[in-house]
């Protein structure tokens, strides 16, 4: 086989090989893991449900133990000793002095 024949062979095989990956991508673009479905295909009713099963999982009380929680987007008040967002803040004292150490 000459150089040339083996480079067209070569070149021939890669191609195939590229377009059956193409292929495969395609056949399975709609059940990639991750990837969310077309909205217009979910039903109000299967997204309700959803939304319930998530507020369930994250709801406070159904935390384990030590789980860390990002309370990154909340203030947080040192003169009270709670988070503003806190049901009781309102109500609550200042129990701490602004140039109290921890």
């Amino acid at each position: 086989m000459s150089e040339s024949d083996f480079q067209e062979q070569h070149s021939d095989e890669v191609e195939a090989e590229l377009h059956a990956d193409d292929v495969d991508r395609e056949a399975t673009a709609d059940h990639a893991p991750g990837s969310l479905p077309d909205p217009e295909d979910v039903d109000q009713e299967e997204i309700d449900e959803i939304e319930e099963e998530r507020e369930e999982r994250l709801a406070p009380d159904n935390r384990p133990d030590g789980a860390e929680v990002d309370n990154t987007q909340r203030d947080f008040d040192t003169e009270v000793g709670m988070f503003t967002d806190h049901d009781d803040y309102g109500q609550a004292d200042k129990r701490y002095s602004p140039d109290d150490e921890a």
